[in-house]
């Protein structure tokens, strides 16, 4: 079946989505499903598809199906609103401070995700996960990410910037060790989230797991062109391979 640009028609009536096609709209090989932090909506990373502007691939900005509660605004990936006192040397919190946590379950958002990428992208629109569907997630959204395909599929790759594997992850609890995911763990090289043990959960998970140190003081998106290039040259080298080949670049 040959790949075709998804609409907003293929998708399911609740979902909110908006699709960025590549600027040439031949040779289309990839779909990217970006996920925004907890609390967040859908507008940055929509205004952040636009800007990106990468070859053969449609980019997609999906907002969580669970809106946050107490008219807080915004929406989450969690199957519930989760406080913690287990903080990291990011959260600079004191002992006694109950924190929102984006470390949940997610149940509701792997079937959410999932349902998108199976009914969606593959049976409507040809792509393969494990061959052409890379999640992008901030935060949670990356957590969010790393959960389906450790426990519901594999996918061509995951960037998560400041979301680790959920905690109740274990690799003895996963079928089918190692997962072929490719996983690009991205934070800041001080009061980082993505610390030494976590990315040890996903290295013993999935069979390719980098780690990605921003020159930043605690997990943000990409902000310089120094900080966005890495992660632009990990995608490209699954978009693009035989140019980058070309010249020179590995």
């Amino acid at each position: 079946m040959a790949l075709r640009l998804p609409t907003a028609a293929d998708f399911p009536r609740d979902a909110v989505v908006s699709i960025t096609p590549p600027p040439v709209r031949i040779d289309l090989t990839h779909a990217i499903l970006l996920l925004h932090g907890i609390g967040d909506t859908i507008n940055p990373f929509t205004i952040l598809a636009t800007r990106l502007n990468l070859p053969r691939a449609v980019v997609i900005a999906l907002q969580a199906p669970k809106p946050m509660p107490f008219e807080l605004g915004g929406f989450h990936w969690g199957d519930d609103i989760v406080f913690s006192k287990d903080l990291t040397s990011a959260s600079g919190s004191s002992d006694d401070d109950e924190i929102l946590s984006p470390d949940a379950e997610f149940s509701t958002s792997r079937k959410f995700l999932g349902d998108i990428i199976e009914q969606v992208l593959e049976k409507k629109c040809g792509f393969v996960a494990a061959k052409n569907v890379i999640l992008w997630g901030y935060g949670q959204g990356g957590m969010a990410a790393l959960d389906i395909a450790a426990c519901r599929m594999n996918l061509c790759s995951v960037i998560s910037v400041g979301g680790w594997l959920p905690g109740w992850i274990q690799a003895r609890d996963i079928i089918d060790l190692p997962r072929t995911t490719s996983v690009l763990l991205c934070g800041g090289d001080t009061n980082s989230n993505i610390t030494d043990d976590r990315v040890k959960q996903a290295e013993e998970i999935f069979k390719e797991c980098r780690r990605l140190k921003f020159p930043m003081k605690g997990d943000f998106m990409p902000r310089t062109k120094e900080e966005m290039s890495p992660v632009l040259r990990f995608l490209l080298r699954t978009l693009i391979p035989d140019e980058l080949e070309k010249a020179g670049y590995t």
